[in-house]
């Protein structure tokens, strides 16, 4: 289930029935809005201050409060009132967006209007719900948002625990309020405090991860039921759904700031807060969603039961040997009412429990626990498995003296499935790299060349080790290479590294070897090109093409395109790949055709080689320059055509009266097919045309005696916290930092010798240093732990 349909879906259901009685006593001002960071927030229709207006007036509104803390402050029409005939004791109930396996609880506080002056100037109290007892609940936590200047936001806490909330491709928005929207929010850093509740997340199932609700007193945990009056509440003490659904509250579970209940008689006021500060996978971090709030009728007729057993999410799968305490409680009305429980498995030779709740798993398979209190009994499964394989996911093809590697597994247990388990590596062979560990990632650093064998164990179960070769800086020749769809460019034109990379990993069905290959290939071109774009690819050495190597599918943002390596017939299958390496074309054979240093690849793609194309291409002057600097760019074409296996191409001619753009500015070929361009940024910067393009570097001057007189120090490297920049006349110069793909995350003007640039933010990863002068600029290389 994607984030996104989660609102949609649940708005068309809204809107089916949002019916309401015009009389009813509603939560319809809203006094405060502060949200924190997150994926909702600055979309115009559910995550702005007007979005929280709108929320109010109809039940098929919502608006998010994003990651923890973030709230909302809204106000009844009139008292709302503590009434003993109110059905259950309930008084007012909360409607967000939750459904079956997907709630995000948002704890709530209640205030009533003691002066009578209209305005939340008087005591909160906190309504204590059931997760309150649970021992993972944290009260008065503290937790700081800081924008990074990426998509990401980063956390840290006051137990000096740190994170990111991770930027998804549902929601490409900036995650931080923006002042368009929220002119007052601090733009450096945002703190929260409140209640941290720990998240119910089952992910047992890595495909469909499933946020369990917490029994009650909680926002966005319940969902409404259609059909039913908003003014009929749900019963809190049943799983089923007796009324409209949604999260009932009884006043009556408000608690003082010493944890005491307190006897409210009415309440005017309503503050509702993001409770959890976690992720859910590729779903985004965990952010309460309010629709509506409105008050019940009292009707005494309704009645039933009060009691209810709360048995307190856990894990279902433990490793033989693993223990795990039980948490349960009692609730009276809501209110905890101390209690005696039972424990007892129902299978002993699997999980033993003791009358305390520990329970210790003993041997594979499983086992149901129940638990027993005031004549009320709960029951839980328990999975007992161990770890039965390990899967390397990383990949070795390609590792060169000086690169890091991210080191990922699968570990899938005697049953075949996931496994969420800590493993351990470690390097069987010495002197050639190094394990290091960031931010809870282990990562392989390549020292030295040669053969490395790397161990991969879960600790008293399994072990794999991994075999590959790291590679020399002599391994590596420098081509040019530009790749692109016939109305996308994939990869603008740019200088790239190509090593003698193992292709057998990128070749689908394969029936031969290509790992020995001991000199560098059009296919070696192909493969370091395509995965500097960030594309998905596979080979083929097939019938199709006389069992020759040839590109078969590119896949982008879930869009395929395919190649037949020159089948010609039927004509459906006449799509292909092709490889232009300087003059020449190439449909397959991509393992026998070598390339060499200065070589220029372009791979583009034919959607009919039946019947003949154009082929075009854009040309700089030069591949770096400086800020004002000017570019010629040259734009051809020629004609080709296939016969007999083989592509014939006419001589290169200008294209004339083109558009080109650059940096926004729109530039037009001449009649010899070329155009000044001139860089009004620092580089990197790219010029395309269509789907032709060019990455123009910086140009990095490193012998002009300015530049060089300036000794500058860039340290430490790695960086963890700091970046320290100091060197001579760097007063008045600018600074910049771009990440690999080229994006300005950082800038500043230097006014001291010195500058400490704070990275504490920024993504692990190589960052590229630009300091900026008159007569040049130079680059520094760190990497980011």
């Amino acid at each position: 289930m994607q984030r996104g349909m989660k609102k949609l879906n649940l708005i068309a259901v809204m809107l089916a029935a949002s019916g309401f009685a015009s009389s009813q006593n509603i939560a319809n001002r809203v006094v405060e809005y502060k949200p924190a960071p997150g994926q909702h927030i600055n979309i115009e229709s559910v995550g702005t201050p007007q979005a929280a207006e709108n929320m109010t007036g109809e039940i098929s509104n919502i608006v998010s409060l994003g990651s923890f803390g973030g709230y909302i402050v809204l106000g009844f029409e009139s008292a709302c009132v503590n009434d003993p005939g109110n059905p259950y004791g309930i008084d007012f109930t909360i409607f967000g967006n939750a459904f079956s396996g997907s709630s995000e609880p948002g704890a709530v506080w209640v205030m009533k209007d003691e002066n009578h002056n209209g305005e939340p100037d008087g005591t909160w109290y906190e309504i204590k719900g059931s997760q309150h007892f649970h021992s993972a609940t944290k009260e008065n936590y503290r937790v700081t948002y800081f924008k990074t200047g990426s998509g990401d936001i980063f956390w840290k806490d006051d137990a000096g625990n740190s994170g990111t909330l991770k930027a998804n491709s549902y929601n490409t928005q900036e995650y931080y309020p923006t002042t368009g929207y929220f002119p007052d929010y601090p733009q450096d850093s945002v703190v929260f405090e409140g209640t941290l509740l720990a998240p119910a997340i089952d992910s047992s199932n890595p495909l469909q991860l499933v946020i369990e609700p917490f029994d009650f007193g909680y926002a966005d945990v319940h969902a409404r039921k259609q059909g039913v009056e908003l003014t009929i509440p749900d019963n809190p003490y049943t799983t089923e759904t007796e009324g409209t659904g949604g999260d009932p509250i009884d006043i009556s579970w408000a608690v003082d700031a010493d944890g005491n209940y307190v006897d409210l008689d009415s309440i005017h006021f309503i503050k509702i807060v993001t409770g959890n500060l976690a992720g859910a996978g590729r779903l985004g971090e965990i952010s309460t969603d309010v629709a509506y709030v409105a008050d019940v009728e009292a009707n005494p007729q309704l009645t039933g039961e009060t009691g209810l057993l709360v048995v307190y999410h856990h894990k279902t799968k433990l490793l033989a040997g693993e223990s795990l305490q039980l948490e349960a409680s009692y609730f009276q009305n809501g209110k905890l009412e101390e209690s005696d429980f039972s424990f007892s498995s129902q299978n002993t030779d699997v999980v033993s429990v003791r009358s305390t709740g520990l329970i210790t798993a003993e041997n594979n398979g499983e086992a149901e626990i129940s638990v027993s209190a005031n004549g009320k009994t709960k029951t839980t499964s328990i999975t007992v498995v161990s770890p039965g394989s390990i899967e390397i996911l990383s990949d070795f093809s390609s590792v060169y003296v000086g690169d890091t590697l991210l080191l990922e597994v699968n570990v899938f247990d005697n049953n075949g499935d996931n496994l969420d388990i800590e493993v351990q590596y470690y390097l069987e062979t010495q002197g050639l790299g190094k394990i290091i560990e960031i931010e809870g990632e282990s990562y392989f650093t390549a020292t030295g060349a040669g053969e490395v064998a790397l161990a991969c164990s879960v600790e008293g179960f399994i072990e794999k080790t991994a075999t590959f070769k790291v590679l020399s800086e002599s391994d590596l020749i420098d081509i040019y290479f530009t790749a692109k769809t016939e109305t996308e460019n994939l990869l603008p034109l740019q200088k790239i590294d190509v090593g003698l990379t193992s292709l057998n990993g990128f070749i689908e069905n394969r029936e031969n070897d290509y790992s020995g290959l001991e000199r560098h290939s059009l296919a070696h071109a192909v493969v370091s090109g395509l995965q500097k774009a960030g594309v998905t690819f596979y080979f083929r050495d097939d019938e199709n093409s006389e069992g020759n190597l040839y590109l078969y599918s590119v896949e982008k943002d879930g869009e395929f395109t395919y190649g037949w390596g020159g089948k010609a017939s039927p004509e459906a299958f006449a799509k292909a790949w092709v490889v232009r390496i300087n003059s020449s074309q190439y449909l397959n054979n991509f393992d026998e055709i070598e390339v060499v240093g200065g070589d220029t690849v372009v791979l583009y793609h034919v959607s009919d080689i039946i019947h003949p194309w154009n082929f075009t291409r854009m040309i700089p002057d030069k591949d770096s320059a400086n800020i004002n600097d000017e570019v010629e760019i040259t734009l051809q074409q020629s004609a080709c055509i296939f016969s007999e296996g083989t592509i014939i191409e006419t001589t290169l001619t200008p294209i004339q009266n083109r558009e080109i753009i650059a940096g926004g500015t729109s530039y037009f070929s001449d009649e010899s097919g070329k155009a000044s361009v001139l860089t009004e940024s620092v580089p990197p910067l790219i010029i395309s045309s269509g789907n032709d393009a060019v990455l123009i570097q910086d140009k990095i001057i490193t012998a002009s005696p300015y530049v060089t007189d300036m000794e500058i120090r860039v340290y430490p490297n790695p960086v963890e916290n700091e970046l320290i920049v100091s060197g001579s006349d760097l007063v008045g110069k600018q600074m910049y930092i771009f990440d690999l793909n080229g994006k300005n995350i950082w800038s500043g003007l230097v006014f001291t010798s010195g500058e400490n640039i704070d990275v504490r933010f920024f993504n692990p990863g190589i960052y590229v240093l630009k300091i900026v002068g008159k007569s040049g600029v130079e680059s520094f290389k760190f990497i980011k732990k």
